[in-house]
């Protein structure tokens, strides 16, 4: 596929690649967060509860007899992956350490249970035709979405970053140094639920729109990569986003040229942007 070809089919790529632009630099802003809270499975798990949402609903929508490819704006499933998301974000906001059992592996168990979950249920004979949908939204297949899907992701993408913008000081300071904020009398637990909401939030319509793969590469990867490169905070955020947005238009031409996966083309290029980092890392920089 040549260049020329590429941009002849912009009307085929347009939509997708705006969706898969907004996702990529949400992911990438809340996953600083994710990273420099060293809870990186949070991302996974949601993205796996926002599945079991989605899979759910097919499975529902089989029993009662509703149309899943034209549900009421009531019953839509991404309704069932945003209540998922939020009841595992307001679980995972909470402090899960216990002297037996850490935090990390009560987020881990979320995990395994929710994948678990949607295997059964995938496997389902009552869902056996929409198998391969589902399947798209929990891997990745971002090459055809509805009008629709950009106008929810748009929305998204704008409510989470203007909550950030106007509770900034409060998030990142319980996020970052919780023990200080409390001691200054902050609402820790509350503005760690509204950091834990947001993150749901956005990891739900993501996962709907482009696939749990991606968001999953996109919450890690460039904000990883930034670190490396970066250490003021506000500087890590603008390249998160910067690496995130170039990762997903590039690996969007790629699948496209090369008709690979899009989802995983999206990922691998990302991963190239670590390698400066490392490069970075090896010679004593910060």
């Amino acid at each position: 596929m040549t260049d020329v070809g590429f941009f002849a089919s912009y009307i085929l790529w347009r939509d997708p690649m705006i969706v898969a632009l907004l996702a990529a630099s949400l992911c990438a802003f809340l996953g600083v967060f994710i990273v420099l809270k060293r809870v990186v499975f949070v991302s996974a798990a949601l993205s796996q509860l926002s599945g079991v949402g989605v899979a759910l609903f097919f499975w529902l929508a089989s029993v009662i007899g509703l149309d899943a490819h034209h549900p009421p704006w009531f019953a839509n499933p991404i309704w069932f992956a945003l209540a998922f998301a939020l009841g595992g974000s307001a679980l995972f906001s909470l402090n899960l350490g216990h002297r037996r059992l850490a935090g990390e592996s009560v987020i881990g168990l979320a995990y395994l249970c929710a994948a678990s979950v949607v295997l059964v249920i995938l496997n389902s004979p009552r869902i056996a035709q929409e198998a391969h949908e589902v399947n798209d939204l929990l891997y990745g297949n971002a090459v055809a979405v509805p009008p629709a899907q950009i106008i929810i992701m748009a929305v998204t993408a704008a409510v989470v970053f203007a909550v950030h913008a106007i509770f900034a000081k409060e998030l990142m300071f319980v996020a970052f140094d919780p023990d200080m904020a409390r001691t200054l009398g902050y609402r820790t637990k509350a503005w760690n639920l509204l950091l834990f909401l947001t993150i749901g939030g956005a990891i739900s319509v993501a996962t709907r729109a482009i696939g749990a793969l991606p968001v999953f590469g996109f919450m890690i990867i460039p904000p990883a990569a930034a670190l490396l490169l970066a250490s003021r905070i506000r500087a890590v955020f603008a390249l998160s986003v910067g690496i995130a947005l170039a990762s997903a238009a590039l690996g969007y031409y790629v699948s496209f040229a090369l008709s690979l996966p899009t989802g995983a083309s999206m990922v691998l290029v990302a991963a190239l942007f670590l390698v400066p980092g490392l490069a970075n890392l090896a010679r004593g920089g910060r």
